[in-house]
């Protein structure tokens, strides 16, 4: 028996490709056979290959190599390296740790005695050799080749390219998805970016042989082979087609250089549209891997571009939506909310790209210079459908008020339960937040950015959403989730809703609906109605993370006022209810994580979290105001209450704001029909009145403006 579990084994290494052989796996013959020996400029290759003198053939084509004009990498940003010998202000700090093979992955160095074990796991963290796996670290080596001109550099770098080779042969028979050293998302990497970098950096090296440059070609013929047999979904495969594409552009000189170069175009021109939404967002829906798409669909055009590769003549035009979802959902710092597993993510460098394709797009102009120059966003506030990010703003100004409320769909990778969250940045502060990602390992930090809890949301009973398990493909809409949205000079209004209901069994049965109201330009209302399917009495918890200083809490409204001395500030004003209670928790770990932001690779940092709690059966509101403050100014609110509704079935609220002025906001159950709460009347979806010493000054119906985004024809700009 256990001969028979040693072969089986045994045969599993050779699938994966981790036998006992040496890598490439590619023989010289087969490497000159697999060459368009007729190409330009490879006549000499020709000569020594067919007389099948292969040393003298690797000669003849490591020379054609160092000295061909075209194909091109990045060619600016190879012209614009620093280049000459070491002087006292040369820093390699970095690259002389790399010498001594102590070498970093995910923000961690591990140091190698002797030879490097590319599959090793040094913290147990697997996506250590992952990374590890990518070569980063030899562009760092190139860099300073460059700027010093000093060999150890080139030598090493030669050194770590031929023994990776060696020691990780290319799998046979499998994607290598599940080993550390192939998997399909890594070849992508290394060839569409680590590996042409460090090849054309290290060139002209002495020390990069005629031997080392053939054993490198190699391989990335054999990655390319590979990656044509092998394809996954999503941002990976904009990583395997990029990879795939760049080895295909960058020689050529293979017989199967163009069919490489066909089918990575074609694979990704199809993601173009698989893969992103109308309304620009990334599946996926992550903040951060939006950018990873974006950027590798990109890499891919401008290779191409570079070296007049033909790529179907739309291809940029359709990427414009991807940066205008970076323009519509930024902050006014210029950062997206860090959602799904992404941190806050800096989108002004895009902006600044998005002009090389769209050089009339003066609003990515604003947004990469926050302001000082191009022409203002012409859009405010604005639903994008399919990602259900609905975003409220009061402009465009660095002292804006923004929020995005997330009302959207699951997403097709690196999810979190988060639904009908909600961040809010204003007056240059992000204050209420998405606690972002966190690395993917198993600790207590990850399930908990994974978690309901760690968002702006609700949890029932103790109880995570749960929308988890299901086929991946059912989390991508083929039109927009039933969002009900309106925006007008005066107001925003949302209303989403999450039936996926809670536990890990779906056995906790609740419907939460979320509306928002933004009384523009100063604070928004948010009332959560939530319907069990029992009668029996459930527990509310709902949570809002600040990533603030301190704060307070009104003993006697139960409100919550972030207390730093310095810039700006929130209210958070609950609907007073005696059976609603609230405390505030920061840098909790027991019984359960809570009030916790990632501050950097693998730490975390306390944040004050308030979270309200209410117990009730049968349909329960929840209703709050969210309220920013400037540096320096205290909140003018002085209580929210619950006003009775007389006819009709919905909420009512009383803001007070002293002197006289009472702020109301209705929200009707049945549209069209009456509500009446006090002395007035509406049969609207959502109604506000602003009112001085019990007259109405101003007044809001939100009614006929409703859109259901599920029925809502989409155009280049959702509005």
């Amino acid at each position: 028996m256990r001969v028979v579990v040693m072969m089986v084994f045994m045969l599993m290494l050779v699938n994966a490709g981790f036998a006992d052989v040496e890598g490439p796996r590619i023989t010289d013959a087969e490497f000159f056979d697999a060459m368009n020996l007729d190409y330009p400029g490879l006549e000499s290759v020709k000569t020594a290959a067919d007389a099948s003198d292969f040393a003298a053939a690797k000669h003849e084509f490591a020379e054609y190599l160092r000295e061909r004009k075209k194909p091109v990498y990045k060619p600016d940003w190879l012209a614009g390296l620093a280049r000459g010998k070491r002087t006292d202000k040369t820093d390699t700090r970095q690259a002389d740790r790399i010498l001594q093979r102590d070498l970093p992955s995910v923000g961690v160095y591990h140091k190698y005695e002797g030879r490097i074990d590319w599959s090793l796991d040094p913290i147990n963290y697997r996506e250590w050799p992952f990374q590890l796996n990518r070569h980063s670290f030899w562009t760092t080596l190139g860099l300073a080749y460059l700027e010093t001109g000093e060999e150890k550099y080139a030598e090493e770098f030669v050194y770590q390219m031929t023994d990776w080779v060696k020691q990780c042969p290319v799998p046979i028979n499998d994607s290598g998805n599940r080993g550390v050293l192939w998997r399909t998302i890594e070849q992508g990497i290394r060839m569409g970016q680590t590996w042409p970098a460090a090849y054309f950096l290290f060139i002209k090296s002495p020390s990069f042989t005629d031997e080392a440059i053939v054993t490198m070609v190699k391989s990335m013929v054999e990655h390319a082979r590979h990656l044509m047999i092998h394809q996954t979904t999503a941002n990976w495969l904009s990583m395997e087609c990029n990879g795939l594409m760049h080895v295909g552009v960058l020689f050529p000189e293979f017989k199967e250089a163009d069919e490489w170069r066909k089918t990575a175009i074609d694979r990704m021109y199809v993601e173009l549209d698989k893969q992103v939404y109308p309304d620009g967002a990334q599946i996926e829906l992550s903040t951060g891997y939006h950018q990873v798409s974006l950027n590798n669909f990109l890499m891919l055009w401008n290779v191409a571009h570079i070296n007049d590769v033909p790529v179907p003549e739309d291809y940029i035009a359709r990427l414009e939506k991807m940066f205008d979802y970076n323009l519509y959902a930024s902050m006014p710092n210029g950062y997206l909310p860090g959602l799904n597993d992404a941190g806050a993510t800096n989108v002004k460098g895009q902006a600044q790209m998005g002009l090389t394709y769209f050089p009339d797009r003066k609003d990515y102009l604003w947004l990469a210079t926050l302001g000082k120059e191009g022409t203002k966003p012409d859009v405010d506030s604005i639903a994008l459908p399919f990602s259900g990010h609905l975003i409220m703003r009061s402009g465009w100004d660095a002292d804006a008020r923004y929020m995005l409320f997330d009302a959207g769909p699951f997403g097709y990778g690196h999810q979190h339960e988060d639904a009908l969250s909600f961040v809010i940045f204003a007056y240059g502060k992000y204050m209420l937040i998405d606690p972002g990602n966190y690395p993917y390992d198993s600790s207590q930090w990850r399930k908990y950015v994974l978690s309901t809890r760690a968002h702006n949301t609700i949890m029932v009973d103790g109880c995570e959403q749960h929308r988890r398990d299901r086929p991946r493909q059912e989390y991508v809409l083929a039109k927009p989730m039933p969002i009900k949205w309106a925006s007008a000079e005066k107001y925003d209004y949302a209303s989403s809703v999450y039936g996926d209901n809670y536990c890990s069994d779906n056995s906790v049965k609740v419907e939460h609906e979320r509306s928002i109201f933004f009384v523009k330009p100063d604070y928004w209302i948010v009332v959560d109605k939530l319907t069990p399917e029992d009668d029996k009495p459930h527990k509310y918890e709902s949570m809002f993370h600040l990533d603030m200083s301190g704060t307070e809490v009104d003993a006697a409204t139960k409100a919550v006022h972030t207390t730093d001395e310095k810039g700006a500030n929130l209210s958070i004003w609950p609907a007073y209810d005696d059976s609603l209670s609230v405390s505030v928790i920061a840098g909790q770990e027991e019984p359960i994580v809570q009030g916790w932001i990632r501050l950097k690779d693998y730490e975390c940092r306390p944040i004050p979290t308030p979270v309200y709690e209410k117990e009730h059966s049968g349909v329960t509101r929840l209703a709050y105001v969210f309220y920013p403050t400037p540096e320096g100014a205290k909140c003018p609110v002085k209580g929210v209450e619950y006003v009775p509704v007389r006819v009709g079935e919905g909420v009512a609220l009383a803001i007070d704001f002293g002197e006289g002025r009472i702020d109301y906001f209705a929200l009707s159950d049945a549209p069209g029909k009456q509500i009446k709460f006090g002395n007035l009347t509406t049969d609207s979806r959502a109604a506000y009145f602003r009112t001085s010493n019990g007259k109405v000054e101003d007044s809001v119906m939100v009614r006929h403006a409703i859109r259901d985004l599920s029925k809502t024809a989409q155009r280049h700009v959702f509005e």
